[in-house]
């Protein structure tokens, strides 16, 4: 069963009645998930179960539901920001499927991020201190994915929320991709809603609305998905495109990409110079094959395409066999863009509150 299955059952979008007794099935999983969950964390709040610090200020970067919020975009603008605030920053991330060592997005970044240290290690803790250890100039660390990894004492927890589907379809799993009750907001220190230029302006105060009332004390921002240029094969992805997004204009181009939401991004590719041709959507860090080229070049030669357009992420699995089919491949440069330029602001209100805690428990 692929992703968009999963997530057309999971929405009620599938009426047959194989998804109407799968959902009444999963819904009788449900209550005890988030019973254990909420027991978790409860157990947190009240140190029962133990925190530990690491001697360097952490910023998580999370979500509530399962994939898709834009964490890699998020991430390096981050990293970015420290780094040009004169504080060196270095990445945490669990690694895919609780892996340590290579993944695509501690790929990505490493290329994006050049000097900045990017570490995958599924215990937290271990990683932080290992990572500490290896790069002592690090003074904080962005851990990618952890609002529900709490053995890692965090100085912020930054949470995104995906505007487009902000809830995971109500319903925590397995029966929804909430990955805690919604109630969990209120550990949050900011809010990011992300793809929010994907939305009205009513759906947006409406669902800000209703943020506040789960996390009345953390500041909320608004924020997109910039597409702002193409790769070729051969550019650096710490550089800027080489290619103007207009060079799509008057041409035919497909689309193929392995992410957690790829509804939002297919809104977005319409949107773009030329004629996109359709997109294949595949799970989420789909390991990509020469089955899967041969079939993307099939669909490139049934519609006229000239070039296959895929994201920087898929493109760390694409480009081992890219190469031998004779199709242009472009990579899209997504960049995390805030309104209103108030990025500025959420900077300094996580410097404030690093200071601050740093103050406390190092001085």
């Amino acid at each position: 069963m692929d992703e968009r299955t999963i997530h057309d059952i999971l929405g009620g979008r599938r009426t047959t009645a194989g998804a109407i007794l799968l959902r009444g099935l999963l819904s009788l999983a449900e209550p005890g998930y988030a019973a254990v969950m909420s027991a978790r964390n409860w157990l947190y709040n009240r140190s029962l179960l133990k925190a530990h610090r690491v001697n360097a200020a952490v910023i998580s970067v999370g979500n509530i539901t399962t994939g898709g919020t834009g964490k890699t975009p998020m991430v390096r603008w981050l990293a970015e920001q420290l780094r040009r605030r004169g504080l060196p920053p270095a990445v945490l991330m669990r690694g895919y499927k609780g892996n340590a060592g290579w993944s695509d997005e501690q790929d990505l970044l490493r290329k994006m991020l050049g000097d900045v240290p990017v570490m995958a290690e599924p215990d937290r803790v271990a990683g932080g201190n290992r990572l500490l250890k290896e790069h002592p100039r690090t003074r904080a660390i962005l851990l990618d994915d952890g609002f529900q990894h709490r053995r890692l004492v965090r100085d912020f927890d930054l949470v995104l929320v995906d505007a487009t589907n902000p809830f995971g379809f109500g319903h925590v799993l397995p029966r929804g991709l909430l990955r805690e009750r919604r109630s969990g907001l209120n550990r949050a220190d900011a809010i990011v809603l992300t793809r929010s230029d994907l939305i009205s302006p009513q759906q947006r105060r409406e669902l800000e609305s209703e943020l506040h009332g789960w996390s009345p004390r953390a500041a909320i921002y608004r924020a997109r998905h910039q597409l702002t240029g193409l790769r070729t094969a051969t550019a650096d992805p710490a550089s800027a495109p080489d290619l103007p997004l207009d060079w799509l204009a008057g041409r035919r181009w497909i689309a193929a990409a392995g992410i957690g939401n790829p509804a939002a991004l297919e809104q977005q590719l319409r949107g773009l110079p030329g004629t996109f041709c359709g997109g294949t959507w595949f799970a989420d860090h789909h390991d990509f094959t020469e089955a899967d080229m041969t079939w993307l070049q099939r669909a490139a030669t049934d519609t006229g395409a000239q070039a296959l357009v895929v994201t920087e992420k898929d493109w760390t699995k694409l480009a081992r066999i890219a190469g031998a089919s004779g199709l242009q491949v472009l990579r899209l440069n997504v960049e995390m863009a805030f309104d209103d330029g108030r990025g500025d602001g959420l900077i300094d209100l996580i410097l404030a509150r690093i200071e601050r805690n740093f103050r406390q428990h190092f001085a």
